[in-house]
């Protein structure tokens, strides 16, 4: 659980998802994921269908 693996989101940024809320009954589901950019860290709330995958390693 505590190996937190890369994901990609649709705009680009890349991330790790450190919080999962989902709401019911509705079943809306938001990720928190910690994100890197030029100004520096930051946490970014997104819907869960905006998480494209995961960030491949090119070796």
């Amino acid at each position: 659980m505590t190996d937190r693996r890369r994901v990609l989101l649709d705009d680009g940024r890349t991330g790790k998802i450190v919080r999962v809320d989902t709401t019911y009954p509705s079943g809306n589901t938001q990720v928190s994921i910690w994100t890197e950019d030029k100004q520096g860290p930051s946490v970014a709330k997104v819907d869960l269908a905006r998480v494209v995958g995961p960030v491949t390693v090119a070796s």
